[in-house]
């Protein structure tokens, strides 16, 4: 399904990124997957069977995603994918919340995205032809308590996706994925009790497997998805529907 393709993957070293990467590679990509972590980043290098390349990189750093780029224009001036999936979690109530924090978590889960989408675009623009997948959030569309302004930078790529979905058009597609909750290290933070709850308030009574999320990766990468642009598909099992 994506034989040959350049895919660049973001946040690669755990869950959703993990697994879209051996998702990926199962469908013939060549992988370009970006994490701070090296270790994991080997072990996954280790596991799949495709063409891929690792890089450690903090990417709230703006120079440091432009040194990424430099190092990848050396290995390919082809980029048919881009998934946007590294994030941070922050979690205060608003009165708590701190300049700080805001800082670090709009430099990672916004200006990242916006930054690699600038240097992406242009590869994609040369040839004329690109997908790039932005992984928002369920938060992102309901909010939180707690979790405003979390909520708030996964509600801002929301937007973005909206937005470049038509300045991109016709070569490249943007799309986003904002997904529930799902079955990573996340939920550990969770009480049992707390974890019972969610399932109960959610329709298919379970949480998701990251898999399920990294296939719905692939279809917005690959050509079964070929006429969509400027959608946000929500995976959470039905928890933000309303019954009447």
């Amino acid at each position: 399904m994506l034989e040959g393709k350049w895919v660049l993957i973001t946040g690669a070293s755990r869950g959703i990124g993990r697994s879209t990467a051996h998702e990926f590679s199962r469908n013939g990509a060549k992988l370009l997957l970006v994490a701070r972590d090296r270790d994991e980043l080997e072990k996954i290098q280790k596991e799949i069977q495709t063409l891929s390349y690792i890089f450690v990189c903090d990417l709230a750093n703006e120079e440091a995603i432009k040194k990424l780029f430099l190092e990848i224009r050396k290995i390919t001036k082809n980029l048919d994918v881009v998934v946007n999936n590294a994030g941070i979690l922050y979690s205060a109530p608003l009165l708590m919340s701190r300049r700080e924090e805001m800082e670090k978590l709009f430099a990672t889960n916004l200006y990242a995205v916006v930054h690699i989408s600038q240097y992406a675009s242009r590869m994609m623009l040369a040839q004329k032809k690109g997908s790039i997948i932005n992984i928002s959030s369920l938060m992102g569309i309901s909010g939180a308590k707690s979790h405003a302004l979390y909520s708030a930078s996964k509600a801002s790529l929301l937007g973005l996706t909206k937005s470049l979905s038509l300045e991109l058009a016709p070569y490249i597609r943007v799309n986003a994925i904002a997904p529930g909750i799902v079955e990573t290290s996340l939920i550990e933070t969770m009480t049992p009790q707390k974890q019972e709850a969610l399932k109960e308030s959610t329709p298919l009574k379970r949480f998701a497997k990251d898999s399920e999320i990294a296939q719905t990766i692939l279809f917005f990468a690959s050509d079964m998805s070929s006429f969509v642009t400027g959608e946000i598909l929500r995976v959470d099992g039905g928890l933000c529907s309303i019954e009447i």
